[in-house]
């Protein structure tokens, strides 16, 4: 019997969850990626911060959780398949490292998952920043996973992207946002996900790419099968 899954890829900015959601679907069939970056709100519904009187982007209110919900079920009810006229900005992101991952490590995660590979099941792999802060969303995940480094780490990632695609165009950090807006959410939202039970937080900064998608295949069995 067919059978959809979904796989959650949680972390704050920049920690690795297009690498491991871009890895996923290189080895799994029938994949569909929900990027939660896509549902944010109008610019003039995202919330300004008191203190630097900037956007703030970051926050669980800046995100349209009703419509990305509607989207994750939608897809579970259709065979992973998104709403005709569905565009994703996300897919263009080019900001990952799954081009990092060898042919030897890729044939060792197809074997790994060859339990899923060999049957016709569909994967919806959901991914985002703040995918751990919304109970409804939780709960139609069949599988969590969270990617977190450093402060440092984190920083020096963001800094070095461009910027990033809003529905009415393109947001560029100005100078201090990370500080100031950035990593305190993820503070605050880190503090709501210790409560979840049956996540698997990897630290990017202590695993090699390698390492961290094998750890996500072992979940997957672990949880899925």
């Amino acid at each position: 019997m067919t059978k959809v899954y979904t796989i959650g890829i949680g972390g704050h900015s920049c920690s690795g969850k297009t690498t491991i959601t871009r890895i996923l679907k290189r080895i799994l069939k029938n994949v569909v990626v929900v990027h939660q970056d896509d549902f944010y709100k109008f610019e003039d519904d995202v919330p300004i911060d008191k203190e630097s009187q900037l956007a703030n982007w970051d926050c669980p209110e800046a995100i349209d959780f009703d419509r990305l919900l509607d989207i994750v079920i939608y897809a579970k009810k259709n065979d992973g398949k998104l709403p005709e006229g569905f565009d994703s900005n996300e897919e263009n992101n080019l900001h990952d490292g799954s081009n990092q991952l060898d042919d030897e490590t890729a044939l060792e995660l197809r074997q790994k998952l060859s339990g899923f590979i060999e049957k016709d099941d569909y994967f919806i792999i959901v991914d985002g920043f703040m995918l751990y802060w919304d109970d409804r969303i939780i709960d139609e995940l069949d599988c969590k996973i969270s990617l977190k480094t450093s402060y440092e780490t984190a920083k020096s990632r963001r800094e070095e992207r461009q910027g990033y695609h809003t529905q009415e165009g393109y947001w560029i950090d100005p100078p201090g946002y990370f500080d100031k807006i950035v990593w305190p959410e993820y503070l605050r939202l880190r503090e709501h996900e210790k409560a979840l039970r049956e996540l698997l937080v990897i630290d990017t900064d202590k695993n090699s790419i390698k390492q961290m998608a094998l750890m996500t295949a072992d979940k997957l069995n672990k949880d899925l099968l």
